[in-house]
């Protein structure tokens, strides 16, 4: 006879605690109320909190209703102790902080000696009665043994309730990821310190290496006023410490590229490309003095294969005359370096500081515009580095007040630069043909530094926990756009004649000269103050009010049109929040909360302004083929010095600008439907209002209307077709778009029963806004009518109605009378990922200018944003890791096989939705309409490693 699995859970290892709240940005808290046997508060007991790893400890006494909070705590597991004279001592071992949760150890003590002590295991409940928000802790188990082939962290995002996207193949951002109804909003945080690019929505500062990543906060919906900068997902990294026993790791993982899966949309008749992978990396911790310093280091190489299959047809290469060899994929291979240094210092028993530096840099040929259908020829290379600084400094100035000081300075140099192989221009765009002679991505830089502060102070009274602080931000940026020229053609027969001598056979020209960049500084800041009362025993209540300020750099005041003369920064963006959490039973609790949530202003908002003011140094133009100043193919347009051309486009902000912000409501439920099961149904609804959208200010006066009404404009440049007519188009951000969006998320948890446990989130979603993205990594585009937005109102790029998430891990235990039996069942785990959901929303253009506004989303006549659905989304992940034996008690020698995309589904992510049009403006597909273009998904990747832990 055996008994199968023994109790262990990778993911939700907080949850044995008995509830949780996210109230931190760092740290962690215990709170709870101390009771004799008849329910009746027992004031003045004593209650003391050690931290097992470090030797941390804190020491209290409880109100006159019982309550105790130990707030700001340092994370790692904890024992509490509850005492009072004539009552048995109670202990509670095994207490674990994780980022942002608060754990409720609720003491009951019986008559007796205080001699006399029991310990309190197990039994810990399943519901979360202090939780107000939508979100979770990825714990470090998980960070360390969920499959992660792409080496990227970033992507565990997906795997929190109410969000859906697709995880990054390497380094970068998951993408297109649904975040309340927006596109790709994310807080990016280090140990809750800025890790958020500025220049445009969606962006992390630097990659991180899970190698010294301790565990994720996540938080996604109707969060406390401490938090804020987003109207989407706070993403905390939280990293790595030392403790009192040293620890580490060493692991190498390498990819067979035998049994990798051929790349999606690689055609037969190509070699299969390099896939080849090789990632080297190790950790170690310990102290340097027992209880009162500890370091921490890591360090990761890697080195990655990432090709991106050519979807050129040969037989449209041989037409347009292109060299067989410029449809070869692309060899992109990435080289990345990460370091990690952190030391944690506990000054005395008031005080505790920790400080760390993180270094990055990636050499990335091929980055950019390969695969689908770029030539390699419109390619560029990619260079990047990072260092980033940052401090904490914990201050107990009394068990009832308390201070939290954080700083950091991450920077962050990228830029974009001609490969060896990239044409020389211009370069040549036929629509869902090819791209081919020349890149659009040579020559940007980008610089940040951003200093950042934010200090908290957290004071108890009674029943009500105080906390207020401010923050501040100061982003210097250094920026350069690319250079380039672009013919843009609807159809190979155009291009040909093009070349066969109609020098005005294409459908416009695009162009970026001159010395397009700009050095300029902005500064956020905000305050809050917020109260978390426990009303009654079964009762929580958190409210306060959040104030944010994004101020903007200095305008040029000799900019040539009036609007970017001077830069509004809204002054009034206060934002009320209030939450509550109700245990109607030990079993079932509501949560509901609802506020306002303000977004940062993207700086490229103001950036884009200032290269694009008319300023004689630079100068960009979009011209349609069929007007005066339109250039003969294949010549390109020059700047001379001193003279802005009258063809040229200018960027502009709406002088009435404000901040876009949202309301955003969610109602849960919460059953234990066990002892380790629960299911939480919850509704959310998220309303944004003025959002940036993009339209072309300049283009007055219709000559005629397209059937559908969209205005016909002039060619001509005059006072009569110009608003302004020194500059062809001016391109106005401006405000006032709408999104709404509505959910129901369904989560079931299965926790540490039997050595089996499962997460599943199911969300069922519509999100519809009246314009698409502006000053979006993934989006930045025009309203089809610069008239009337309203034509655009639509499905939203992010919206996919259906998404399920699972996340599952089995660690059994065996206990048999056979020795070669208990060696093979034991010491095995595994672990999976699931990701499916609806495709994504695809949005029918055509190249052809139906209305002679060169900046407008041109849609065939009738035919709305985003109608079009890409196929479903299905992938499994797996890993295995073997456990072979331990040496010397602490040493443990480990085999990992993990797995992507398991089933080796071919998930395609974007179709072919270019499609030429008829005289009247009417679609006339072709037969390569709504094919598969490109996808940001791999198919099956096979990896092995080796791991080393002590």
């Amino acid at each position: 006879m055996f008994t199968f699995f023994k109790l262990r859970s990778l993911l939700f290892l907080a949850l044995t605690l008995p509830a949780f709240g996210q109230t931190q940005a760092i740290n962690g808290s215990i709170r709870g109320r101390v009771s004799d046997a008849t329910g009746a508060p027992v004031p003045q007991a004593k209650v003391t909190i050690l931290n097992d790893a470090t030797g941390f400890t804190r020491q209290l006494t409880t109100e006159d209703n019982g309550y105790y909070v130990f707030p700001n705590l340092p994370l790692g597991t904890y024992s509490v102790t509850i005492e009072k004279e004539g009552f048995e001592k109670e202990r509670h071992p095994g207490v674990v902080l994780t980022a942002g949760v608060e754990a409720v150890v609720e003491g009951q003590l019986k008559v007796g000696a205080v001699a006399t002590e029991i310990e309190v295991t197990g039994g810990a409940a399943v519901v979360e009665p202090s939780r107000v928000s939508t979100g979770r802790t990825i714990s470090h188990d998980e960070i360390d043994n969920l499959p992660l082939t792409s080496r990227n962290p970033y992507n565990f995002i997906i795997f929190q309730p109410g969000v859906s996207g697709h995880p990054n193949p390497e380094l970068g951002i998951p993408r297109t990821l649904n975040m309340n109804g927006l596109l790709d909003r994310i807080n990016y945080q280090m140990d809750g310190m800025v890790d958020t690019e500025t220049d445009r929505y969606g962006l992390r500062l630097f990659p991180i290496s899970d190698i010294y990543v301790r565990e994720v906060q996540t938080v996604s919906n109707s969060f406390a006023p401490e938090f804020g900068d987003t109207a989407g997902n706070i993403y905390n990294v939280i990293t790595n410490s030392g403790t009192n026993i040293p620890h580490g790791e060493f692991s190498y993982i390498g990819r067979p590229v035998a049994l990798a899966a051929r790349p999606m949309l690689t055609p037969l008749s190509s070699p299969k490309p390099d896939l080849t992978l090789s990632d080297y990396a190790v950790n170690a911790g310990g102290p340097v003095i027992k209880d009162k310093l500890f370091v921490f280091g890591g360090y990761e190489h890697l080195v990655r294969g990432l090709p991106a299959p050519n979807t050129i047809a040969p037989s449209n290469a041989a037409a347009i005359g292109l060299s067989p060899s410029l449809l070869a994929i692309a060899p992109s291979v990435q080289h990345a370096q990460f370091l990690n240094v952190r030391a944690d210092w506990v000054v005395n028993s008031k005080h505790q500081v920790f400080f760390r530096y993180n270094y990055f840099r990636n050499e990335y040929p091929f980055n950019t515009a390969v695969g689908g259908k770029n030539a390699l020829d419109a390619a560029s290379d990619f260079r990047d580095r990072a260092h980033v600084m940052g401090a904490q400094i914990l201050s107990t100035f009394s068990p009832t007040v308390l201070n939290e000081l954080r700083f950091g300075w991450p920077y962050r140099n990228e830029h974009h630069f001609a490969d060896p192989l990239t044409g020389a221009g211009p370069q040549i765009n036929i629509s869902g043909i090819a791209i081919f002679n020349g890149s659009t991505g040579v020559g940007d830089r980008f610089q940040e530094k951003i200093p950042n502060l934010n200090d908290s102070v957290t004071v108890i009274r009674g029943t009500h926990t105080l906390k207020a602080g401010f923050g501040f931000q100061q982003n210097l940026d250094t920026q350069t756009a690319d250079v380039y020229s672009q013919y843009n053609f609807s159809s190979v027969a155009q291009y040909l004649a093009a070349k066969a001598g109609n020098p005005l056979s294409y459908n416009n020209y695009a162009t970026v000269i001159g010395l397009p960049g700009a050095w300029y500084h902005s500064f956020f800041w905000n305050w809050f103050a917020q109260d978390s009362v426990q009303v009654r025993p079964n009762l929580l209540l958190i409210f306060g009010l959040r104030y944010d300020r994004y101020q903007g750099p200095s305008a040029d005041p000799n900019a040539p049109f009036s609007y970017s003369q001077h830069f509004r920064t809204p002054g009034k963006d206060f934002a009320p929040r209030v939450g509550l959490a109700w245990s109607l039973s030990p079993k079932t609790v509501v949560r509901a909360s609802t506020g306002m949530f303000y977004e940062p202003v993207p700086t490229n908002l103001w950036y884009n302004t200032f290269i694009n003011s008319g300023n004689p140094l630079a100068y960009s133009a979009s011209i349609v083929a069929s007007s005066p100043l339109a250039p003969a193919f294949p010549n390109v347009l020059t700047l001379s010095p001193g003279v802005v051309p009258a063809s040229a486009d200018i960027t502009t902000i709406t002088p009435n600008f404000r901040n876009a912000y949202t309301i955003n409501t969610s109602v849960q439920i919460t059953r234990a439907l066990t002892t380790n099961d629960s299911l939480t149904v919850g509704y959310v609804n998220t309303g944004a209002r003025e959002l940036t959208y993009l339209r072309n200010l300049n283009l007055v006066n219709p000559v005629g209307f397209l059937l559908d009404g969209r205005p016909i404009y002039s060619t001509t440049q005059s006072a009569a077709t110009r608003l302004d007519p020194r500059f062809n188009n001016i391109t106005l951000q401006d405000v006032g778009a709408v999104t709404d969006y509505n959910a129901m998320i369904v989560n079931f948890q299965h926790r540490i029963a039997r050595g089996f446990q499962i997460s599943a989130s199911y969300t069922w979603s519509h999100s519809i806004s009246d314009a698409p993205d502006a000053n979006s990594f993934e989006q930045t585009a025009f309203i089809e009518d610069n008239t009337n937005r309203r034509r655009d109102r639509g499905n939203s790029l992010v919206n996919r109605p259906s998404a399920l998430t699972l996340s599952a891990y089995l660690a059994p235990h065996v206990t048999s009378g056979n020795k070669a039996w208990n060696w093979l069942a034991n010491n095995n785990e595994l672990a999976l990922l699931g990701n499916f959901s609806s495709g994504d929303e695809q949005n029918i253009t055509t190249s052809t200018s139906l209305n002679n506004d060169p900046k407008a989303t041109q849609r065939p006549l009738f035919i709305g944003r985003d109608t079009v659905r890409g196929p479903n989304i299905s992938q499994f992940d797996a890993r295995y890791t073997r456990t072979f034996f331990t040496l010397w008690e602490r040493v443990k020698p480990k085999f990992i096989a993990e797995v992507n995309n398991l089933f080796n589904r071919e998930n395609i992510t974007s179709l072919n939705t270019a499609v030429p049009v008829d005289a009247n403006g009417f679609m006339t597909p072709g037969p390569t309409f709504l094919q598969p273009s490109s996808t940001v998904l791999e198919k099956r990747i096979v990896q092995f490693g080796v791991r080393l832990d002590w």
